[in-house]
């Protein structure tokens, strides 16, 4: 391998991260581990933070900048840093996220040590936008079986586990398994499918230390709307997702992975198990969405009579 091809690359695609993204790179080149390189695609930011990358790419060899001319959405913009990275291993990172300073070199000799795995994800710590943390110390069994359809099991099952016990898309996979997979697909939960591809693929094995830190901004399903627009701004509602559609999503790529008869059966039946957890899930945030939607309606209904009612002048 050329001395020139990092052991790992760091892909940070990033739009209107001014405040945020800078103690994520300085996190980033404050680790203990040299062999990196850091991936930036700015995507057409408009809050002045691309001349702040651009000062940081010049600053340090190890950045390599992409500016995208116009906005083409989250989900593609990581997309677009995979393609760009050199490294056999790789991260994505949000810009309002930072490591610890062991995180690189602790996941890299681990990863190194476990030929058979093809990644790997740590504890972490969640904070909310004003400092608060939060963490789960989660004992119990990840996706690091060697039997593809417990892999998948476990994958599942951690999708209606809480946000605070694993976080498989920020995790340290080898880059030619990512490049494998239909990467980061048209869908709200493309998050989802490319971590149940990668568990069909191999072992995914799991560092307990919280090496990792994570801001969780609060979302309310009203806000879904705007959401998908941030993942596609062009056709954001192509992208809406339900219980059916992700099943047939990940149904599909059950069926495209090599298993056995026995694997198979295994997998269809977590599915259908995933299918009643998601349906249940989704009634409830249709019935907050419709709560909140009453409320503020209310809300403006009530604004609207007091401003119209008549002001005694005695």
């Amino acid at each position: 391998m050329s001395k020139n091809v990092p052991r790992v690359s760091i892909g940070l695609a990033v739009r209107n991260g001014k405040g945020w993204v800078e103690n994520c790179i300085e996190s980033i080149l404050g680790q203990d581990f040299e062999g990196f390189e850091l991936v930036i695609s700015d995507n057409a930011s408009d809050d002045g933070v691309t001349e702040t990358l651009a000062n940081y790419a010049r600053a340090d060899g190890r950045i390599r900048l992409n500016v995208n001319p116009s906005n083409i959405g989250l989900h593609q913009n990581m997309n677009r840093v995979l393609r760009l990275a050199h490294g056999t291993f790789f991260r994505w990172i949000s810009a309002d996220d930072w490591l610890e300073p062991g995180y690189l070199s602790k996941c890299v000799k681990t990863l190194e040590g476990r030929t058979d795995a093809i990644g790997l994800t740590t504890g972490f710590t969640v904070y909310s936008p004003e400092g608060a943390a939060r963490w789960k110390d989660y004992e119990g069994e990840f996706p690091s079986s060697g039997d593809a359809a417990r892999r998948f099991e476990r994958m599942l099952w951690f999708y209606h586990a809480g946000d605070a016990k694993y976080d498989p898309i920020y995790g340290m996979y080898r880059r030619s398994r990512l490049l494998e997979t239909r990467m980061l697909r048209r869908s709200e939960q493309a998050d989802w499918l490319i971590c149940a591809e990668l568990a069909l693929i191999g072992p995914i094995i799991h560092i307990p230390d919280r090496l990792a830190n994570r801001t969780q901004k609060p979302r309310r399903g009203l806000d879904r709307v705007a959401f998908r627009r941030r993942l596609d701004p062009i056709s954001s509602e192509e992208l809406r997702t339900w219980p059916s559609r992700t099943y047939r999503d990940l149904r599909d790529i059950v069926l495209e992975a090599k298993l056995t008869e026995d694997q198979l059966r295994r997998c269809e039946m977590a599915l259908r198990r995933f299918w009643a957890k998601e349906t249940i899930r989704a009634g409830r945030a249709q019935f907050s969405d419709s709560r909140l939607l009453l409320l503020r309606r209310l809300r403006g209904n009530q604004g609207r009579f007091v401003s119209s009612t008549p002001v005694s002048q005695d």
